[in-house]
């Protein structure tokens, strides 16, 4: 979880390009794509809530997923 929330502050505090975040995090752009557009579909926003525990966020990333899409 540590990795997507870093790509939503990167996204969100540093306004860096899906590639800019890909590159510094070590991941696919598709990757970064995908977190961005979840967390967008959960109607997630920067800076998340203190008490949003990862388990909370990844079940509302889940949900947000496309039906057979892993998280």
């Amino acid at each position: 979880m540590n990795k997507i929330k870093e790509v939503l502050r990167l996204k969100h505090e540093s306004n860096l390009s899906l590639r800019q975040i890909a590159r510094s995090l070590n991941l696919s752009v598709g990757v970064v794509s995908k977190y961005l557009q979840r967390a967008g579909a959960a109607g997630l926003a920067w800076p998340l809530p203190d008490n949003l525990s990862d388990t909370a966020l990844k079940a509302q990333l889940t949900a947000a997923a496309a039906p057979g899409e892993a998280v």
